[in-house]
């Protein structure tokens, strides 16, 4: 168990706001983001894999969590934060039930995870915006994606364990800011008490 280091997690069906959260964290409060899809990434260009969407990340992630365990990509991600020496993380990208029990057992009260609930369409939206290549055709194939990935991930549950649950349900950064900086403050202002004593 590391004392003194706050950990955030954070969940979300794609586009529905991880890495816009986490940004706001670096940003604002001095946050270091470590991504376990980064770190997968990374893995992917070692192994000479050309592709980077989903499904190949999804495979190639299956692959290593049946040789090394299931643990494997978020022992990675805990290794970095050792390296790091910062006092500060955030995660985007918790989405199994299990990683969230992983990062409670190494931190202690010191980690939350937040799910960030965002609706189905408002999602399919930011992934037309963003035109990457394995974003979906059409809304009938993105909501057949959801449920795919709502299945993979056991989303459902990682949500429900999730300590604070924030809404980002319209394209508004100013309104979701503040809710993030309502959880955020709550939990820092909660572990500088703790620390204190």
């Amino acid at each position: 168990m590391i004392k003194n280091t706050l950990v955030i997690g954070l969940t979300s069906l794609p586009s529905g706001g991880k890495d816009y959260t986490a940004n706001i964290l670096s940003r604002k409060y001095g946050f270091y983001k470590v991504s376990p899809g980064e770190i997968l990434r990374s893995k992917m260009k070692a192994a000479g894999i050309k592709s980077y969407d989903r499904k190949a990340q999804e495979k190639l992630q299956n692959q290593l969590r049946k040789k090394y365990g299931k643990y494997y990509i978020m022992e990675l991600c805990y290794r970095r934060i050792l390296r790091s020496k910062r006092r500060r993380i955030v995660i985007p990208g918790i989405r199994f039930p299990f990683d969230i029990t992983f990062y409670k057992k190494r931190f202690d009260g010191n980690f939350i995870n937040i799910a960030i609930d965002a609706p189905a369409r408002i999602r399919y939206e930011r992934e037309v915006k963003r035109n990457r290549e394995d974003a979906p055709k059409t809304y009938a194939q993105f909501i057949r994606n959801d449920a795919a990935e709502r299945k993979t991930f056991n989303l459902e549950k990682t949500m429900k364990l999730s300590d604070f649950k924030v809404r980002n349900h319209i394209n508004d950064s100013k309104y979701f800011e503040r809710d993030i900086e309502k959880v955020i403050s709550h939990f820092l202002l909660k572990n500088a008490s703790s620390m204190s004593k």
